[in-house]
């Protein structure tokens, strides 16, 4: 009796172990298929970082629907903006899974098409004159800190041989962007308080940030300044997955 409860003991663990085995190939499986699609797309925009969010990604080819595709640019010199971060997102693509295996997602159907451009204290520095400009979210000092429309900015500003703080408020008008200090933190006791408000004052035209047009959100998020523009219901271009907009050029 003990024998045969010790043949079926190690029938299960071996089933179990088969199951289990089995499970990490469907995976392993479904992962490089996915990778693969990836490389696809990558290889039609050169220099890119491409996430296709999916898995199980077999599901998604079966169903013909894909969550996310994102394709980013990192540390792109962008002329009239310097160096920036440039990403194109595809959200809710209904596109059919021999075209999804081969990267190819022109005439497919996007929900949303979001292109968003990040500037870090380097390259938003560069449009305010500072070279130690740091960028922060006044309300939450964690390192990733949440989205916020007003900014913590700390820099020394052209002329000026200390450090000022001040937060200031991001808006958007007509596309056109706006940057204005609302509060000075800290600042020199010597201090021209004109000066200082000049200094962190701002007026760009957003459709020069590589969008495809004017930004209809402008924020900040985890240190950075981010710009953002929608498109809905977006049947896919081939140039739509370029974080870089036709008509915008690469510096150099």
């Amino acid at each position: 009796m003990s024998s045969r409860r010790l043949t079926l003991d190690r029938r299960h663990w071996v089933a179990l172990a088969l199951a289990a085995g089995l499970a990490l190939i469907v995976v392993a499986a479904d992962t490089v298929l996915a990778s693969r699609a990836e490389h696809r797309v990558a290889q039609r925009y050169s220099g890119t970082e491409v996430y296709i969010a999916s898995f199980p990604f077999t599901t998604s080819l079966l169903l013909g629907s894909i969550p996310r595709v994102s394709v980013t640019a990192l540390d792109a010199p962008v002329e009239g903006i310097g160096i920036a971060n440039a990403t194109s997102e595809a959200v809710d693509v209904s596109v059919a899974g021999a075209k999804a295996i081969r990267g190819d997602f022109a005439g497919a159907k996007a929900a949303t098409l979001r292109r968003q451009v990040r500037l870090d204290g380097v390259a938003f520095g560069e449009l305010l004159g500072m070279t130690d400009l740091d960028i922060a979210n006044p309300y939450d000092i964690s390192p990733r800190g949440g989205p916020a429309s007003e900014v913590r900015l700390t820099g020394t500003p052209p002329g000026m041989d200390e450090q000022v703080s001040v937060v200031a408020t991001l808006r958007l008008v007509d596309g056109v962007f706006h940057l204005r200090p609302s509060v000075i933190d800290h600042a020199p006791s010597d201090a021209d308080t004109d000066a200082v408000v000049r200094a962190f004052t701002l007026t760009r035209d957003t459709r020069d940030f590589t969008l495809g047009g004017p930004a209809d959100l402008v924020q900040v998020s985890g240190g950075s300044i981010e710009f953002s523009r929608d498109r809905i219901n977006v049947t896919l271009e081939p140039e739509d997955l370029s974080p870089l907009a036709p008509g915008v050029r690469a510096a150099g």
